[in-house]
């Protein structure tokens, strides 16, 4: 054979065996939700409530960090058996004097608050483990959520019910995104449909290591020993803590909370780089569950689906990639083809142009709802996600972390509209 039909069967085999696998796991994730239930949340009354700590951890959060506790103060969780933590990690703004100025207007809350600061270590990871060794000794329930998140009324009691079931060492949110005017995102983009499904349906049948930070609860007696300080995914280490426990981990598709998402290229790249890199060290940290059913055979198939989908796949996809510029390269120096490479080198061709095309349609694009729409599409949103980690993957091989986050200057902004409408409330 030629060289232009090598590239072309590399082209169909590693294209095929990068998105096979992944809509194999979504039928079947489809499948097991449709046979499956969650496990049953007790209803609690106010008496049987555990003692909870919320701890939010904070870089640079002037613009939202008093709308964060004012969220929180509408939660209608008993004021006797809650505490704040909020643990700055190095802020070069005002968000401390934010928050002693709103705990000082507001006493009858903001008694339940307390500043803590860590003063020798950056990180989100390194403010949850002094959260842990900070939190009241009586305290059953660790909740996570973040400065740029917001809680309906009823989330605390709801999240924390769940731990009247002997079964659950641990439970998080769904997402509700708010788009960049304020407003609560009618019609979120397929890969967040994805994920939330799969995170539903490991919940399912098992367990979901995989967790989302925003809103996550934990029973305290399984997470003391806390997280990796110089990695990131703190919200996700725990999680899988508590698994290895012994107890099952679940992602509550009804316990919603709201948080804005990025509309440009840059800010949804930096998103998904840092979220990647965090998802991508905890697979590899935790892959010794791959290869043992120690904590039952469904979540081993659950690790294996995941390191295949987010460690394996992005290779053969960008290995895909390559043959295809690589027989398009042949068809413009050429090369010699045939019927199948010919073929094969225009359809790559189009596919170069529509993508010339949509970056260009991307750039002119005159609202964040419109830029949003061209990034965020199906097919760029996958090509994206195998790109980014396959790039985390070289991040990580020469030593690049990103467990020090910074704050997203949009997500904020829209952060600010969504408060001042519910204000207006």
């Amino acid at each position: 054979m030629i060289l232009a039909d090598w590239l072309t069967l590399g082209e169909i085999g590693f294209g095929a065996l990068a998105i096979t696998p992944i809509l194999i796991q979504d039928k079947l994730n489809r499948r097991w939700i449709k046979r499956n239930e969650l496990p049953k949340r007790p209803l609690v009354v106010d008496e049987e409530l555990p003692m909870i700590t919320v701890i939010i951890c904070v870089l640079n959060e002037e613009k939202v960090i008093a709308g964060k506790l004012s969220n929180l103060a509408i939660c209608n969780y008993p004021r006797n058996k809650m505490e704040v933590l909020v643990i700055d990690t190095g802020s070069s703004d005002q968000t401390m004097y934010v928050v002693e100025d709103w705990i000082e207007k507001a006493p009858e809350f903001g008694r339940l608050v307390r500043l803590l600061s860590t003063t020798t270590v950056a990180g989100k990871s390194a403010a949850v483990n002094l959260g842990l060794a900070e939190s009241h000794i009586d305290s059953e329930v660790i909740i996570l959520t973040d400065a740029d998140s917001r809680l309906a009324e009823n989330s605390l009691k709801k999240i924390t019910s769940w731990f009247a079931n002997p079964e659950i060492g641990a439970v998080c949110g769904h997402q509700q995104p708010i788009d960049y005017d304020g407003k609560i995102m009618e019609n979120p983009d397929s890969y967040r449909d994805y994920y939330n499904r799969a995170r539903d349906a490991e919940s399912r049948i098992d367990s979901t290591p995989i967790f989302e930070g925003s809103l996550a609860a934990y029973r305290r007696k399984l997470v003391n020993s806390g997280v990796i300080a110089d990695s990131n995914a703190d919200d996700s280490q725990l999680a899988l803590e508590a698994r290895r426990q012994g107890l099952r981990t679940i992602h509550d598709s009804d316990l919603i909370f709201y948080e804005a998402t990025p509309y440009s290229a840059l800010a949804i790249h930096t998103q998904k780089t840092r979220r990647a890199q965090g998802l991508v060290r905890h697979l590899w940290r935790n892959s010794d569950l791959m290869f043992n059913n120690k904590l039952g055979i469904a979540m081993m198939i659950t690790i294996r689906s995941l390191f295949l989908i987010h460690v394996i796949t992005p290779f053969l996809f960008v290995s895909s990639i390559a043959c295809s510029l690589g027989l398009l390269l042949t068809l413009i120096l050429g090369f010699p083809t045939t019927p199948l490479s010919f073929t094969f080198s225009i359809i790559n061709s189009f596919l170069l142009i529509y993508a010339v095309i949509q970056y260009y349609l991307y750039l002119i694009a005159k609202t964040p709802t419109e830029k949003r729409r061209r990034f965020s599409s199906s097919l760029i949103s996958y090509v994206h996600s195998m790109f980014v980690l396959v790039w985390v993957h070289v991040r990580i091989s020469i030593g690049l972390k990103s467990h020090i986050w910074k704050p997203i200057k949009e997500i904020r902004d829209s952060i600010v509209l969504y408060d001042k409408s519910k204000m207006k409330k």
